[in-house]
């Protein structure tokens, strides 16, 4: 993946050029995160006598027009949100999350929890 990036105010921009995959990244005070899209949250982290949390970004999958969608690849989510940490914040310390009212949720439960029922 390679990514081009572009930064409008506080919002960062980054998109996937061998894909039509496009994530907003923002502080998530700033985000007007809506149910059922496909986003994640990152929290970054920094040691202050352990790891103390400083912030947390919310990672929105959009279309061309920066619109929220509900549809998309949580890995490619999970690459991008390291992309944002690693190279644009030059920082290791942070976790990812996909949470419960994220469309994308049930991707990251069936990696996690796997998908086989267990009849009693």
């Amino acid at each position: 993946m390679r990514y081009q990036v572009s930064i409008i105010g506080k919002m960062t921009i980054v998109a996937d050029t061998e894909s039509a995959f496009r994530m907003v990244a923002m502080e998530k005070e700033l985000a007007k995160l809506q149910p059922e899209t496909a986003y994640g949250l990152g929290t970054l982290y920094q040691i202050k006598g352990g790891f103390v949390p400083t912030k947390i970004y919310a990672f929105t999958i959009v279309n061309q027009a920066e619109q929220p969608v509900r549809e998309g690849d949580v890995n490619e989510l999970k690459a991008a949100m390291d992309f944002f940490f690693l190279t644009l914040l030059s920082t290791e310390l942070y976790v990812k999350e996909v949470p419960r009212a994220s469309s994308l949720f049930s991707q990251e439960a069936a990696r996690i929890y796997g998908t086989k029922l267990i009849a009693a």
